[in-house]
């Protein structure tokens, strides 16, 4: 049967575990990198969003000190409060009455 010698320099086992050593460590902080990028545009779409929504917020509070402000928030249909629309006649009344479409009246 053939038996295989196989002899390894000392220096050359440990330039192989050095270099693995190496390629593990690039390729590790590679990965490191890339989740810390990925983390600071989140952190930046986050506080983009944050943003947003105190504008959206700060709006809503400047309208609503100005509804508030206001002593009603209803729109007079009259010029005038003082002012009365003129009373409906008997006649008027009895007019409308007649024209109807039933003629029950």
């Amino acid at each position: 049967m053939p038996t295989f010698d196989l002899t390894i320099d000392v220096y050359i086992l440990l330039l192989m575990m050095l270099a693995a050593a190496l390629v593990g460590f690039l390729g590790r902080s590679r990965q490191l990198a890339k989740k810390d990028r990925r983390i600071a545009e989140l952190e930046r779409e986050m506080m983009q969003a944050f943003a947003e929504v105190l504008s959206t917020q700060r709006d809503y509070c400047e309208l609503e000190s100005k509804v508030r402000d206001d002593t009603s928030p209803v729109i007079a249909m009259m010029k005038n409060k003082n002012e009365e629309p003129p009373p409906k006649t008997a006649e008027r009344q009895d007019k409308a009455r007649k024209n109807r479409a039933t003629g029950t009246d």
